[in-house]
């Protein structure tokens, strides 16, 4: 890749980064957003054009009317993590639309809003699954995805729609250790918002676990001494082995050797959803 080239995938990986809007609904590439600052919703087709513009309400009806209903009987909610984007998660959600589920591949807006509004939005694509014939709709986190998702689960019952299994991909489930580091200093707060202080062990340790058919865990790693030296244990680079454990509602657990970014493309991280999803256990 030439240097102009590389630039412009630079450019177009921190407006990603940075995105305004929050997918609120999913169907067969058919997309509704929010907007993080002035709550207005717009209808995307497939293509990406905008369609309408308005409330989210009347954009997802008005969505539920053109897009074709994918009548679908399994649906899954994925999450990327602080600053990235639904790319970082592509591979695992081809994978699970080639076995058949109904995907909502999700981006959102996660250095502008706080967790809580990321899990609302979340919850409302999972109950637009539940409602297009989905039994029960799963999650699958990255990162701080994981937070939201766990979040967003918990919020099942009162939104109207039935919680399935949880993936959690190098997601801090007990907080970043790194992030409790830096959550004070002004260019960190300033670039990350309230979820950059939500990965904070104190913050972490107030996202609910929620009630649901299970969850797994899939940590990167080495299997030694971990990716960042400065880090105790094993590491991914950015959050600890540790640091990612559920112990107490863990249905099952898997070590990927992967560098925290990669690893929600790799292929440790699809064996397990595929595993994880479909059939309750990790993949060998």
């Amino acid at each position: 890749m030439d240097g102009k080239a590389g630039s412009l995938r630079r450019v177009r990986m921190s407006t990603r980064a940075f995105r305004a809007w929050t997918d609120l609904w999913s169907r067969s590439g058919w997309l509704v957003q929010a907007h993080c600052a002035s709550g207005q919703a717009r209808l995307l087709d497939p293509f990406g054009a905008v369609l309408a513009s308005g409330t989210p309400e009347d954009c997802m009806a008005l969505a539920a009317r053109v897009a074709r209903p994918a009548g679908c009987r399994r649906g899954v909610v994925l999450l990327h993590g602080l600053g990235h984007h639904p790319g970082g998660l592509a591979r695992v959600a081809a994978a699970l639309a080639d076995t058949g589920w109904a995907v909502a591949n999700l981006g959102y807006a996660s250095l502008r809003q706080p967790l809580a509004a990321h899990a609302r939005a979340a919850s409302t694509a999972a109950r637009a699954l539940f409602e297009d014939g989905a039994a029960e709709v799963a999650f699958v986190g990255h990162s701080l995805g994981g937070l939201v998702a766990r979040s967003a689960m918990a919020r099942a019952g009162e939104d109207g729609w039935r919680a399935g299994r949880l993936l959690l991909l190098g997601s801090p489930a007990r907080g970043a250790g790194i992030a409790r580091a830096v959550a004070a200093l002004p260019p960190y707060r300033v670039l990350t918002g309230d979820c950059g202080q939500a990965v904070t062990p104190a913050r972490a340790a107030l996202v609910p676990v929620p009630d649901c058919r299970g969850i797994a865990v899939v940590a990167g790693g080495t299997g030694g001494r971990g990716y960042n030296p400065l880090l105790p244990g094993d590491n991914d680079g950015i959050v600890t082995v540790a640091e990612t454990r559920l112990p107490e509602r863990e249905d099952g657990f898997a070590l990927v050797r992967a560098r925290h970014t990669p690893l929600a493309a790799s292929d440790g991280a699809i064996r397990a959803a595929l595993g994880f999803l479909e059939l309750g256990r990790l993949a060998a």
